[in-house]
């Protein structure tokens, strides 16, 4: 009897890996992961492995030196993600190829050797645990709910953008604030020159930003929901956080 051994080798051409953008988890469990004429192979480390793509055929058979055409970063894919348990919001992710299959470039976030972290955002029906802070908004515009709105909590004290939302089909966001402490210290006067207010404190005052573009198509690319935040700001709420309690937010644009 003889044995024979078979080599399948094959050169991959990049890769996406999926996070809570609440919490920064990696998804384990499977996800709809599709683009056109794309194909993915979900591997062990939970990434969504980019075996093959229109126009870069002869890169899965090339190792020693991969092909010059096209340049890097100007194959745009489409990628369209959905969760079958409905946990996390529909999204579209922009990828570029081909990716920079050179080594010493792995540490850059367009490079080969590094997965492209992509944030889910969570549903209404999503699972939230009792120590978490939590908004509800509802957004409607001319008595129509909105979707695809993103709504973001910023710490009043500094700015800091603590999560993200964005609305689904019925005009409906969830937004989970994992991290509020129980206590924290105060602020060293109030608004009003006083200094007498207490040393710790339970509440977070946050203000709740709301954006829109009724240009953006649905499902969105929250990404680009993200970057243009500041320029479509349509309305904004001071709200007031505390561990284990959820906050409502009721807007309606015009």
């Amino acid at each position: 009897m003889v044995n024979v051994i078979e080599f399948i080798d094959r050169r991959v051409l990049g890769a996406v890996r999926f996070v809570d953008r609440a919490t920064g988890y990696v998804l384990k469990r499977p996800l709809h992961v599709s683009a056109d004429s794309v194909n993915f192979i979900r591997n062990r480390s939970f990434h969504y492995v980019i075996a093959s793509a229109p126009g870069l055929e002869s890169h899965t058979h090339a190792f020693e030196q991969p092909p010059e055409e096209p340049p890097l970063n100007t194959l745009p894919v489409i990628i369209r993600v959905e969760d079958p348990l409905k946990q996390y919001l529909p999204r579209i992710v922009d990828m570029l190829l081909p990716r920079d299959p050179d080594p010493d470039n792995a540490a850059n976030n367009d490079s080969l050797f590094k997965a492209l972290n992509v944030n889910l955002y969570p549903a209404g029906t999503a699972p939230v645990r009792a120590n978490w802070s939590t908004v509800r908004g509802s957004i409607t515009r001319n008595d129509e709910p909105i979707r695809g709105a993103l709504l973001r909590v910023v710490r009043r004290a500094d700015d800091e953008v603590l999560a993200s939302g964005i609305s689904d089909e019925r005009g409906e966001a969830l937004v989970i604030i994992p991290g509020v402490p129980i206590t924290q210290f105060a602020d060293e006067d109030d608004d009003n020159g006083n200094d007498d207010q207490p040393v710790i404190v339970t509440d977070l005052p946050v203000r709740l930003e709301i954006s829109f573009d009724a240009g953006v198509p649905w499902p969105s690319n929250p990404d680009t929901l993200e970057t243009n935040h500041a320029t479509t700001i349509r309305a904004a709420q001071d709200l007031t956080l505390r561990t284990g309690r959820m906050e409502r937010a009721i807007f309606a644009l015009t």
